[in-house]
């Protein structure tokens, strides 16, 4: 498929196609890369690699929703 560069303001843009953005799920923010002289645009994950970055840090999460949660009235015996 081929397409024009379009002047869009002081800057210059193509228009992708709705059937491409929806084969490859773009929408919103896209990532920009030039690879080998080819512009490469491709879908950001806000979330891609956030499970591996918080470990990292060495916080457990399983003692921080204990702490925050843990209560007097928790260790009492509820009646209704």
């Amino acid at each position: 498929m081929e397409t024009k560069i379009t002047k869009i303001g002081n800057s210059q843009g193509i228009i992708i196609p709705k059937s491409i953005l929806k084969q490859c799920n773009l929408k919103g923010v896209v990532k920009l890369e030039i690879k080998d002289s080819c512009l490469m645009v491709s879908a950001q994950n806000p979330r891609q690699g956030w499970e591996e970055a918080i470990m990292m840090t060495g916080i457990d999460d399983e003692i921080l929703i204990e702490d925050h949660l843990k209560n007097s009235w928790d260790e009492e015996e509820w009646t209704w």
